[in-house]
Order: structure tokens, then sequence, then C-alpha cells
């Protein structure tokens, strides 16, 4: 059995450190969330590689879900700043780690994905590392949770080619979006931020992510 206790620590010091990541207290919800917990079996050995991980599928779409790579989370949740209290949406949220980190950080987390069977995964994998302040919904990722909104913070878990106009709308006034923005080498994180009623966004690094299917910019046809 692998000390996954030695590895996370070696995943802060030598992925998320070098990735000039120095925000403390996600320095330290990173190195206190046991992200193999957050892995199914066969994945739970890369747990602490420097890669996107595989969590799980949907079926209905014949999609992989996966959680970006630690060094990838660290710096976009840096980027974003969260504080105590926060209310938080996560979009596309697989099993929940990303949930849990910001649960650590002190927000108020609301963790939406399509399919049944991974929010199960994931509220089983948040109870077993004992992150609390995440509820869990399943949902359309495009619609976010109108129910729930406004968020101070909407982390999209992944790439998207289609500007998700439905999650700007739930922000609040103050409120970040993050997410990455395209494929392939064109990728770019973004950060968006609603002041006074407007959103404006900017590129923080360049990076890449699986594209989140439901954000797929769809076929077009020529006559």
């Amino acid at each position: 059995m692998p000390d996954f206790t030695d590895l996370r620590r070696r995943m802060v010091d030598n992925q998320i450190r070098t990735a000039d990541v120095t925000h403390r207290p996600l320095l330290a919800a990173m190195d206190e969330v046991p992200r193999e917990m957050f892995a199914p079996e066969a994945s739970k050995p890369f747990a602490y590689s420097d890669q996107h991980l595989l969590v799980g599928r949907i079926d209905a779409r014949s999609e992989n879900r996966y959680a970006l790579s630690p060094a990838l989370i660290a710096r976009m949740l840096q980027a974003v700043e969260p504080v105590q209290n926060a209310k938080v949406l996560h979009v596309a949220c697989g099993t929940g780690y990303a949930s849990a980190i910001f649960a650590k950080l002190g927000a108020d987390v609301v963790a939406l994905d399509e399919d049944p069977a991974l929010i199960a995964a994931a509220e089983h994998a948040l109870a077993e590392a004992r992150a609390l302040g995440v509820r869990t919904r399943v949902g359309m990722l495009p619609d976010g949770d109108t129910a729930e909104a406004p968020f101070d913070v909407i982390f999209i878990e992944g790439a998207y080619e289609v500007e998700p106009r439905s999650l700007l709308d739930q922000l609040s006034e103050g409120g970040r979006l993050l997410g990455v923005s395209g494929l392939g080498r064109a990728a770019q994180v973004m950060l968006q931020v609603k002041t006074e009623g407007l959103v404006t966004g900017r590129a923080v690094f360049d990076a890449s992510a699986p594209l989140i299917q439901a954000f797929a910019r769809k076929p077009e046809f020529a006559f």
C-alpha cells in the first residue's frame, strides 16, 4: 500500500509550490485533503501524479470525467481567491476533490454534475474525507443551480468552447467565474468578474484541460 500521506506532501512540495502557488491556506488544504479518496480503485495509484485523473464516466454521452491535475487546480483556486464563507458552485465536480478543497478553505459549496452515479461517488468520497460544507446536485451543467444562486465563485473543472452565459448570470455582484476556455495550445484559464451587473474577463495563464461535452461547440452545417 502506498504511503499516501508522504505522496501528498511530495505533491505539495514538488508540484504545487513549484507552480508559484503561495496562498498558505490553499497549500495547507492541498496537504490535508486525501486525493486518493476521490479516485476510483484503478486510479488510486496515480492520485498524486501530475496529470488529470480519470474519476468516472457519464454513460449517457460516453464522456469521461476527470479531476484536473493538482497543480492546475491549485493555480486556478489561487487565481479565483476563495475567501471564508464564499458561496461556490463547482461545475463538473466529478467525485468532488476540488469541492473538498474549497470546503477546507471555509467555502459553502454546491457540487454539480450530470450523472447520479458520479454524484453518489462524490457523496461517498466527501463523507469519507469528512469534507463539511458541500451539498451535491444532479443537473445539466450549463443550467447551473438557479435555486442556490447567486454565487461568489463558479468553478468549471474542465474546458469549455461555448461561453457559459447562464452560469455568468448566476454570479453575485463581485462574483468570479473561472474555467479553461478553448482547446489545445490555444486554451487559457479565464477569470470573469461581475461588476455593477457587467461581466468582464481576462486570461490568467495558459493551460489545457479535457473538454466538458456540455460546453462543446455544436457542429455547424454549411450549405
